[in-house]
C-alpha cells in the first residue's frame, strides 16, 4: 500500500464537509416541508399547482441565495419535482418526462447555440477590432469614448447572448484606455467601466438574441399572452428605446461621476496601435463577418425565409464549424452554453408548468385585485408604470436577470393583462425594465463582479451608481418607450 502525502492529507482536512451552504439550504428544506404537509391549499388551486409551485419557489430562493451554483440547484430541483410528483404525475417516467420537458425547447437550443457563436467574436478578435476602430476614429474625448464602446456592444449583441462575454470582449479595452490616458484619475477609469455595463445592457434592451432573459420572454409572451415576437418585431419595438439609453445614459454618467480627464487625444493613438498589433484583418474574421451577416438577414427575414429563429442559429453554428472558424472543442469548452442549457430549461419547464397547472394565473388576478383595489380608477398606463417601479427593486433580490424573468415575468405579465394593459405593451416594458435592472446591485449580473474586478468600484459607489442607471435608464426607457409605441399604435 502506498503512503498518503503529508500535503494531500493535509489538503484534504481543509475541505468542507458538503460544498453546500448548509444553515440557508436547511432553512429552505424546513420551510418547503412545512408549506407541502401544512398549508390549507387555496380552493382556487389544485393540489398539482400548490406543489409544482413549492419546488419552483424553493428552487428560485437557493438561487438567490446562492447555496449552490444555479446549474447545481436546477438539477436538485428537477430531482425533487420528479421524486415527489409535484405535478400529480401517476408515475416514475412520467414526473421525470415532466421534470425534463423544457430540454427540448428550441428557445433553449437558440440561447445555447448563440453562446457558441459568441465564442467566435472572442476567438478571432473581431469583437475588439470593432471597438478599437470605432476608438480610432472618435476617442478624442471620455464621453467620445464612452459612446464608442457603447456602440461596439451594440453591434455585436444581435449573435451575443451573453452579456458577460460582451463585458469581456469590451471592458478590458476600456480599462486599457483609462490607464494609459491617465492612471491617475479613478474617476475615468470608474466612468468608462460603467459605461459599458449600463451599455452592455442598453444593447440587450434592443435585440432579441442580446441577453439569454429576453429569449426567455420570448417563451413566457407565447405562453401567457399567446403572442410570438420575432427578432423583427422585437427590434421594431425596442431598438427605438433602446438608442436613446445609448445616447443619454453616457452623458448623464458623464456628468455624475464627473472625470477629471475629460479630453483624451492619446485614446485615438492607442487604439491605432492596438489594430497595429492585431495586424490586418484575418481570413477567420472576413468568414464570422460573413457568417454575422447571414444570421441577421435570417433573423430578421426569418417568416419570409420559412426558417425558425433556432434553424437559423443552428445554420451559422455549422457555417462556422465547416469554414474553421470554431472547432468541436471550442463548442465542448463553451461552459456558459451548457450551464445555461441545464439551469434555464429546468426554471422554463417549471414556470410552463406553473402555467399550466393554473398557478400563475391565480397569482396574476390576486395582484391585479390588489392593485385594483388600491389603485381605483387608475389608467393602464399608470398601472403599467406602477407595476414597473414594483419590478425594477425586485432586482435587489436576485442574482440573475434571467432567473428574475423566469421567475416573475408570468406573474407581472399575467396581472397587467388582468388589470386591461395591452399584453404586448406588458412584455415590451418587462423586456427592458428586466435588462435595465442588471445594473441595480453588485450580485444582479455575473458581468457585475467581472467588471468591479479592475478596482474602480467599492460596493457602495457600485450600488449608488448603478441607482443611477437603473432608474435613469427605467425612466428614459418607459418614457420613449410610452411615446415609440404610441407612433406604433401600440397605445
Amino acid at each position: 500500500m502506498s503512503a498518503i502525502s503529508p500535503n494531500k492529507t493535509a489538503s484534504s482536512a481543509k475541505e468542507p464537509l458538503f460544498a453546500i451552504k448548509v444553515i440557508p439550504a436547511i432553512f429552505i428544506i424546513l420551510l418547503s416541508t412545512l408549506c407541502w404537509r401544512y398549508i390549507t391549499i387555496p380552493i382556487e388551486l389544485n393540489t398539482a399547482a400548490f406543489h409544482t409551485a413549492i419546488i419552483f419557489i424553493a428552487t428560485i430562493v437557493a438561487i438567490v441565495t446562492n447555496i449552490l451554483p444555479t446549474g447545481a440547484v436546477a438539477v436538485i430541483g428537477v430531482s425533487a419535482y420528479a421524486l415527489l410528483h409535484a405535478g400529480g404525475e401517476t408515475s416514475a417516467k412520467a414526473a421525470i418526462m415532466a421534470a425534463t420537458s423544457n430540454f427540448n425547447n428550441v428557445l433553449i437550443w437558440l440561447i445555447v447555440i448563440a453562446f457558441m457563436i459568441a465564442r467566435a467574436f472572442a476567438k478571432t478578435g473581431l469583437g475588439k477590432r470593432i471597438a478599437l476602430i470605432l476608438l480610432s476614429w472618435f476617442g478624442q474625448s471620455s464621453l467620445r469614448i464612452a459612446y464608442c464602446l457603447g456602440i461596439a456592444d451594440f453591434l455585436i449583441a444581435p449573435a451575443t447572448p451573453s452579456n458577460t462575454a460582451r463585458s469581456a470582449i469590451i471592458s478590458p479595452i476600456a480599462d486599457s484606455l483609462a490607464k494609459v490616458i491617465n492612471k491617475d484619475d479613478r474617476k475615468l477609469g470608474q466612468y468608462l467601466i460603467s459605461s459599458v455595463s449600463a451599455m452592455n445592457d442598453a444593447s440587450a434592451v434592443g435585440f432579441q438574441t442580446g441577453f439569454a432573459g429576453n429569449l426567455a420572454l420570448v417563451g413566457i409572451a407565447a405562453s401567457v399572452a399567446n403572442i410570438n415576437i420575432t427578432f423583427s418585431h422585437w427590434a421594431l419595438y425596442l431598438l427605438m428605446p433602446a438608442a436613446v439609453l445609448l445616447l443619454t445614459i453616457p452623458f448623464i454618467l458623464f456628468k455624475f461621476i464627473n472625470p477629471e480627464t475629460k479630453h483624451t487625444p492619446q485614446a485615438p493613438a492607442y487604439a491605432k496601435q492596438a489594430l497595429l498589433h492585431l495586424g490586418p484583418v484575418s481570413v477567420a474574421e472576413w468568414k464570422l463577418i460573413a457568417v454575422f451577416i447571414g444570421l441577421i438577414v435570417m433573423w430578421v427575414g426569418g417568416q419570409s425565409l420559412h426558417l425558425h429563429a433556432t434553424t437559423a442559429a443552428f445554420i451559422g453554428l455549422s457555417a462556422l464549424l465547416i469554414l474553421g472558424v470554431l472547432n468541436w472543442d471550442d463548442v465542448k469548452s463553451e461552459k456558459g452554453a451548457w450551464d445555461t442549457l441545464i439551469w434555464f430549461a429546468v426554471l422554463m419547464g417549471m414556470a410552463s408548468q406553473l402555467k399550466t397547472l393554473g398557478f400563475t394565473t391565480w397569482v396574476g388576478h390576486g395582484v391585479s385585485n390588489l392593485i385594483s383595489n388600491h389603485m381605483g380608477d387608475a389608467s393602464p398606463t399608470v398601472i403599467l408604470v406602477v407595476m414597473m417601479i414594483f419590478y425594477l427593486i425586485t432586482a435587489y433580490f436576485f442574482a440573475s436577470g434571467t432567473a428574475k424573468v423566469v421567475a416573475l415575468g408570468p406573474v407581472i405579465i399575467g396581472s397587467l393583462i388582468a388589470l386591461g394593459v395591452n399584453p404586448l405593451i406588458s412584455i415590451l416594458a418587462v423586456a427592458g425594465i428586466t435588462n435595465i435592472g442588471c445594473n441595480l446591485t453588485t450580485y444582479s449580473h455575473a458581468r457585475n463582479p467581472l467588471l468591479m474586478g479592475y478596482q474602480y468600484h467599492n460596493d457602495k459607489q457600485w450600488m449608488s451608481i448603478g441607482l443611477i442607471i437603473s432608474g435613469g435608464g427605467a425612466i428614459i426607457f418607459m418614457a420613449t418607450g410610452i411615446i415609440w409605441w404610441s407612433i406604433l399604435g401600440l397605445m
